[in-house]
This record gives structure tokens, C-alpha cells and sequence, in this order.
């Protein structure tokens, strides 16, 4: 039955795509549907979905990753592969070839498929070749592209028309004429195309996802069902890529396991590790947790067919010297508590997962802030200020500080007594005040506390100690002093 995808513009609905019984009528995409109905008037058509098409195709081109790390979509009706160094490992060139289209058939979908020297040779051999599989020996690619059509270069269509008025149809005759008038008649776009395909101007791939630097494949004789299958296949990965990573004294912080599925659907499981990992232990415990996450929602469908595992951000590893003294499980390790990190980001997310480092202020709620706790770098010089005994800083602080209510025998004395949280406290030590001017280069802070502060350590009859502070001073017009509880002491 002919059939056409739809889709509204300039003069109604105009044809995207049309399916072999269509074009055999002689329905052509871009033709409006009355000149469609007119032909054919059996033919059947819907609205086109551009976003669920172009997200189809991108799960398309993860899927390619089978057969070479770097894939990018050609929205929206193709993708590309960069074969270079894989093509052996499936038997040749047009062994992959046939291989990827019976898939592709396999999946209900009409592929054309072609292998070329460039992108541009490749592109124009899939869609305007006269086989449906087309492998273009090296160094031919000007001699195969010179007996296509001009639409064959990527062209814009008003470009092509313009061409056609003037005589040329053939990629061949665009070959044979001269550069500069063509630049001066049809722009820069003709020629940079004409090179791209020819291989005289190189052109962006692209990948959909960055290459890893080590990557791992482990297909199965039959499709796999049961989850402790690949539970065992993740063992297998990870004793392999830990042996790849000591060889070559390298450690991951990023490592990715891929799930082909039969039906063309790629399952992907991501973790990270605070430190640089090469040890097949920690891999699998870490892939494991995400396992058992996703056991109820991982769709096994009719099984997978491939397994894979690829390493990030790869970085040299240091030699650490163990100790003499005990073992490494009695004494414990900056290793174990990496491990219990790593663990923790990947369960509740690595920017949970927080440590304070010192900043340069001597405010105290700006004098810290906040790092993921496996962050190996901190940004900037570390903060020399230092507090002496006499002036120490409270271990809780609260964010923001709290008001109180103070009765004080002077306004600018220290407090006799004050009042919090709807409890009266009795003042019977005071030590004070330590004066902090404020930053004036950086505004108030966030909870609009910006005048000069005098603070006090004091301790009631009870024994607790408390660090409260006047922000703004009485003998200052503009100033309008108010009472805070900062912190406490242990």
C-alpha cells in the first residue's frame, strides 16, 4: 500500500518521506499532497513526528557503537560510523557491511549502506549508489563521485538548480571546472562540499558520544536472559580491563558497561569513582549496585546479544607505598574510604556527596565552601588564615545566624543576658568583642548581613557556651545594630 509522512508549511502539507510503493507511483518527497493525491490517489498518509524520529535514530546510531566507538547521527535519515581499525574485526569491510544490513532488516528497516575514504564519499554512495551495499576502493572516491548526481554533494536545492540551468549535472563536470568562477557564482559552500567529499578539506565527525580510552567487547554464542548471566560477563569485563589498566600503569574515574539487546535496544550503566580506579574488584561492585537498582526495571526483552565495558577520563597512576606495620585491613587505607565514596556517589550522586575546604575570608560564613568529597584538585591557593587559641571558632555554626534578644549594660558592652529560642540565658562569662569589618569589594552576604560585627564568646550559669554577635555599631548614624547567635561551643 503507497504511503507518505506529512507534514504543514507553505501551501499546505507537503510529503517528507514516502515508502517504495509511494515512489513507484510517483509520489516524490517535497511534492505537495494534492499533487500526491493526484498520482496516487490510494495513497495513505499521516503526520510526520520529527522529535520522535530524530530520537529513534539517535538510539540507532548507540546502537552502531557495537561496531565502532565513534558514531554520529546524520539527522534525520542516516548516521555515520568512523571505521578505521575495525572493519578487520568482522571479516573485511563488506562482511561488516552485509552484517549491519541484515540487522537492519532484521529490525524492519530498509538500510543503504556504503564505505568510502570520506564522509561526504560515503553519504553520497549510500544514497545515490546503484547497490544497496557500496564499498568505494581507497583512492577511487573522485572517480566514483564523478558519475553522480550534483544532489549527491549535500547541496542546497536552489544551488543545484542554478547548476543544472548552466549545463552541469554530474559531480564529474564540477570536478573538470574551473575553482574561481564557481566561488564568485555560487559561494564558498559548493566548493567546501566538492573538497569535503574529495578529501581536500577535512570535515568534523562528530561523535554522539566521546571515544573511551579503553574499550572491551564480549559477545555471546546465544542471547542472554538471566541477569546472573551478566552479573558473571561483568566479572569477566572488569578482570580484563583491570589487567589492560595495570599494564599501562593508567587508572579510569569514569567507567561505562553497554547492553546490546537483539531488537536493537542498548541498556547503559555508568559509574564514577572518586580516585583513579584500575582494580576489577571495586569495577564489579560498583556495576553490581547499579544492577541491583535496575533489576526491576531492566527489560531483558529476547536476551542480549554483546556486552561491553569502556574507560574515561584515564589518567596515570602512582605507586603508593604500603606499610610495614599491621595489615592493610587492620590499619585501614585512603583506599577503603575512596571505595566507600564511590559507593556513595553513585548511589545518591557524587555533587551529594560534599567536603568544606578553607576560603579566603575571615567572615566565618564565607570562610569555607563546599567540594565533592573525591574531588583530587581544589581550585585556587589554599587559604592561609589562621585563628590563634584565644580567638578559636566555634564547631557548629548556623546557616543563617539566628536572632536573639540581648540585654546588655552599655549598648556597646557585651551581653548580660539574652534570649533564644523562647529560653532566657544568664550571662556569667564574656570574652569580647572580636571586630570583622565587612567585605566591602563584595557586597552584603546573602542573609543581608553587611555591616561591621563585634562578636562574643559567652557562657551562661549552665556551662554552655554560645558565639553571639552585634552586626552594626551604635555610634554609627547609618547603622542599625541587631543581636545574632552564630554558633556554639562543645
Amino acid at each position: 500500500m503507497p504511503f507518505a509522512l506529512v507534514v504543514s508549511g507553505a501551501g499546505g502539507l507537503k510529503i517528507t518521506s514516502v515508502n517504495r510503493a509511494a515512489e513507484e507511483a510517483g509520489v516524490g518527497i517535497g511534492s505537495s499532497l494534492t499533487d500526491a493525491k493526484a498520482l496516487c490517489p490510494a495513497l495513505e498518509t499521516d503526520q510526520a513526528a520529527s522529535a520522535a524520529d530524530d530520537e529513534a535514530l539517535e538510539k540507532l546510531t548507540l546502537w552502531c557503537l557495537q561496531y565502532s566507538p565513534m558514531v554520529t547521527p546524520h539527522f534525520p535519515d542516516g548516521f555515520a560510523l568512523d571505521i578505521s581499525g575495525c572493519a578487520h574485526l568482522f571479516g573485511g569491510e563488506q562482511p561488516m557491511l552485509e552484517q549491519i544490513s541484515a540487522k537492519m532488516q532484521g529490525f524492519h528497516l530498509t538500510a543503504r549502506l556504503a564505505i568510502a575514504d570520506t564522509i561526504g564519499g560515503a553519504w553520497a554512495g549510500a544514497r545515490f549508489g546503484k547497490a544497496t551495499l557500496t564499498v568505494v576502493e581507497e583512492g577511487q572516491v573522485c572517480e566514483f563521485l564523478s558519475r553522480l548526481p550534483l544532489m549527491a554533494l549535500r547541496l542546497d536545492v536552489n544551488i543545484v538548480q542554478r547548476l543544472q540551468k548552466l549545463g552541469l549535472r554530474h559531480i564529474g563536470a564540477l570536478l573538470k571546472a574551473p575553482e574561481a568562477p564557481l566561488t564568485s557564482r555560487f559561494g564558498r559552500e559548493l566548493l567546501n562540499r566538492l573538497h569535503q567529499a574529495t578529501g581536500r578539506v577535512p570535515e568534523i565527525f562528530g561523535p554522539l558520544v566521546p571515544p573511551p580510552d579503553y574499550h572491551l567487547g564480549y559477545p555471546f554464542i546465544e542471547p542472554v536472559v538471566q541477569l546472573e548471566a551478566v552479573e558473571a560477563t561483568l566479572g569477566i569485563l572488569a578482570e580484563r580491563m583491570m589487567e589492560h589498566l595495570k599494564q599501562a600503569r593508567k587508572g579510569a574515574r569514569q567507567l561505562e558497561v553497554r547492553l546490546f539487546r537483539i531488537d536493537g535496544h542498548v541498556e547503559r550503566l555508568i559509574v564514577g569513582t572518586s580516585r583513579l580506579c584500575d582494580e576489577a574488584g571495586h569495577i564489579t561492585l560498583l556495576f553490581q549496585e547499579s544492577l541491583s537498582r535496575l533489576r526491576d526495571d531492566l527489560d531483558m526483552g529476547f536476551g542480549f546479544e554483546l556486552m561491553t565495558m569502556s574507560a574515561f577520563d584515564v589518567e596515570n597512576t602512582e605507586d603508593v607505598q604500603q606499610g610495614w606495620i599491621g595489615s592493610e585491613k587492620e590499619m585501614g587505607s585512603p583506599q577503603d574510604l575512596n571505595r566507600l565514596l564511590d559507593r556513595f556517589g553513585n548511589r545518591f550522586g557524587f555533587d551529594r556527596v560534599t567536603r568544606f575546604v578553607p576560603e579566603e575570608s575571615y567572615i566565618p560564613e564565607r570562610a569555607f565552601r563546599k567540594i565533592m568529597a573525591g574531588a583530587s584538585k581544589v581550585k585556587g591557593a589554599p587559604w592561609q588564615g589562621k585563628c590563634s587559641k584565644e580567638r578559636s571558632r566555634p564547631f557548629l555554626l548556623f546557616t543563617p545566624p539566628e536572632p536573639v534578644t540581648v540585654l546588655a549594660e552599655v549598648p556597646d558592652g557585651p551581653p548580660l543576658r539574652f534570649k533564644w529560642r523562647r529560653q532566657l540565658h544568664q550571662v556569667t562569662r564574656s570574652d569580647g568583642p572580636e571586630r570583622l569589618s565587612p567585605e566591602w569589594w563584595r557586597g552584603a552576604s546573602d542573609d543581608g548581613l553587611g555591616q561591621t560585627r563585634d562578636y562574643y564568646r559567652i557562657e551562661d550559669n549552665a556551662g554552655y557556651r554560645f558565639w553571639l554577635f552585634r552586626d552594626g555599631l551604635y555610634d554609627r548614624e547609618q547603622d542599625q545594630p541587631r543581636w545574632y547567635l552564630h554558633g556554639i561551643f562543645p
